[in-house]
């Protein structure tokens, strides 16, 4: 795919098939991160690609407390649209079948450049995403246990020697083709 196309096509997937992704595209995707820009050249980051029953058993026990703790803010923010609501605790619950999931950490050793670090890992979830549209395979940035300060029940889970834990991606074959929303206006101009 053309790169441009790539970043214009790319969409957030929640309902994946089930279809395990191979171990070579899944590294390709992790390779893709590693690449990404990072402030002060801190390369913060530590990937954990759950992939197998057992490590996705434990991803979705961890997002079942996070879709309890996450609940009041949904419902606060689309208290207009309850399916929405409905539609993302189902997700957090299920990832949607995700046949695998990186779980993105931050050296704590770095942590002094704080907003350095969660720019370039950002940036490197954002590469993931890419390189995971790019061959075919959907993602989903999971932002929702950070937000509800459940990064510990992540590190505890997966080794807190990795880091802090910043978020989740889902990957998997989409079984949706969700469209675009549709972007804001006046979101840039030049000077």
């Amino acid at each position: 795919m053309e790169t441009l196309n790539v970043l214009l096509e790319r969409r957030s997937i929640r309902k994946y098939r089930a279809v395990p992704v191979p171990d070579e595209i899944l590294e390709e995707i992790v390779r893709a991160g590693l690449y990404a820009p990072s402030g002060l050249n801190l390369q913060p980051w530590y990937f954990a690609v759950a992939r197998t029953a057992e490590s996705m058993q434990l991803v979705r026990a961890s997002m079942a407390v996070v879709a309890l703790r996450f609940s009041p803010v949904l419902q606060q923010r689309f208290r207009e649209h309850p399916e929405v609501i409905e539609e993302t605790q189902n997700f957090l619950v299920t990832l949607g079948g995700a046949p695998a999931c990186i779980l993105v950490f931050a050296h704590k050793k770095d942590q002094g450049a704080r907003d350095n670090v969660l720019e370039s890992t950002a940036a490197a979830i954002q590469n993931m995403q890419l390189a995971a549209w790019n061959r075919g395979v959907g993602a989903c940035w999971i932002a929702a246990p950070k937000y509800v300060d459940c990064s510990g029940l992540f590190e505890a889970a997966f080794g807190a020697s990795h880091g802090e834990f910043i978020a989740a991606v889902t990957l998997g074959y989409p079984a949706e083709d969700p469209k675009p929303h549709k972007r804001r206006e006046g979101r840039w101009t030049f000077l």
